[in-house]
């Protein structure tokens, strides 16, 4: 009975060490991250073959450190001083996002740190609040999910959370960041909480998405795609939580027909580099397709039109006038291209075709590999996957790194 009762005030006092950035968890929020120890995760990304490489064996981190150190010391300062990096909170809504850093046990001489170094005065929208620097508003007063109470006394690298209520649709959904075997890995599941929202993911479920293979062009090592007709509602829960960097404006619109994707050869770029070629543009193909697309539908500046191979071709430049994009209609679909279509050349495919399944709806895969090989001369293999996909009425997230 004694051993139980002290595993209990262990587990319970494990959790309130290490959750105090949890303390300012907005009223009203519809996703959170929380990692709770940023020097445990950064330690296990460097396990990984990728992050062992570019960190250790190319020696990222010492050069880095080594630059930040001589700065600090010129002005007296140590990177011991810059102890922000701890505790890890983002969290937010439509129309407030919250991040939390620290805590620090000297605040002040962070902010004057920054001040001395960037030569402004901390921004009033940055609080410091016991250590922890609040930016955002609305901070405090939230209440911790349920379940993730729970995740807290696992040990995770990190956790997720989602609510999603907009009057028709509700579902919430919870996730973990672990490491296993130097790999990192994310697993989410979002459920839905009504039966408008699990008619609606029974709809995407059924769907046949096309087979993006079939397409010679595909190749490279980095992969984007969506393979399904998604509905509105689903799609900003997807890019809510993977990535605010893309624009799915153009696959909300009712004529998107629930295919697009595109690939690239990035370690390209490097040989090119290393062989004394300057790269003008990295070579990409991609697609949407589209019912009846048009120029005015896509809102992008077109500097010029050119006949490519008996195809006209909208280019889109810089401001020197270099091509950085290469855009064709036809019936169905719209086509880019990095370089002109006359001269591209899709790269190796092995690595998209390993781990693409068409019953993914939407997702990314990185291959490091032929870079890290191209860069350093070492083959090892490394890669990031991200992908999604419906089972038993979930929404199921993933993302592998290695």
């Amino acid at each position: 009975m004694k051993k139980w009762v002290i595993f209990v005030l262990v587990s319970l006092f494990s959790v309130l060490s290490v959750s105090n950035a949890l303390k300012y968890l907005p009223e009203k929020y519809e996703f959170l991250i929380y990692i709770p120890d940023i020097a445990k995760l950064y330690d296990e990304v460097k396990k990984t073959n990728t992050g062992d490489i570019f960190a250790n064996q190319v020696g990222l981190e010492s050069m880095i450190t080594s630059v930040l150190e001589q700065q600090l010391m010129v002005e007296n300062y140590t990177l011991e001083d810059i102890d922000l990096f701890k505790e890890l909170l983002i969290a937010g809504s439509e129309n407030n996002l919250l991040v939390v850093l620290g805590p620090s046990k000297n605040p002040q001489k962070i902010k004057e740190i920054f001040e001395k170094f960037t030569g402004q005065t901390l921004p009033d929208r940055v609080k410091i609040v016991d250590g922890y620097f609040i930016v955002g508003e609305n901070y405090g007063g939230g209440e911790v999910p349920p379940r993730l109470k729970e995740y807290l006394t696992k040990n995770y690298l990190g956790l997720s959370y989602v609510k999603i209520n907009d009057k028709t649709y509700e579902a919430s959904g919870y996730g973990y960041i672990e490491s296993k075997n130097n790999t990192i890995s994310f697993y989410q599941e979002i459920e839905p909480e009504n039966e408008e929202t699990k008619r609606l993911i029974e709809e995407v479920s059924n769907q046949q998405g096309m087979n993006i293979l079939e397409d010679n062009n595909v190749g490279g090592d980095v992969f984007l795609f969506v393979n399904r007709k998604i509905p509105e509602f689903v799609l900003d829960l997807f890019s809510s939580i993977t990535t605010e960097a893309s624009n799915t404006n153009i696959l909300k619109l009712k004529d998107f027909k629930g295919t697009a994707y595109l690939s690239a050869d990035i370690s390209s770029l490097i040989i090119n580099a290393l062989s004394g070629e300057t790269p003008s543009s990295i070579p990409y193909f991609g697609v949407i397709y589209y019912d009846s697309p048009n120029w005015d539908l896509l809102e992008l500046d077109v500097n010029r039109f050119e006949n490519i191979g008996g195809k006209k071709y909208g280019v889109i430049t810089t401001e020197e006038g270099t091509p950085v994009t290469y855009i064709g209609l036809d019936n169905d679909k719209i086509v880019f291209y990095g370089v002109s279509p006359d001269k591209y050349k899709s790269g190796d495919r092995s690595f998209i075709e390993n781990n693409y399944n068409n019953e993914y709806i939407m997702g990314l895969f990185v291959n490091f590999e032929p870079t890290i090989f191209n860069f350093v001369g070492i083959e090892t293999e490394a890669y990031l996957k991200v992908y999604s996909y419906i089972k038993d009425g979930k929404i199921i997230q993933r993302a592998i790194f290695k």
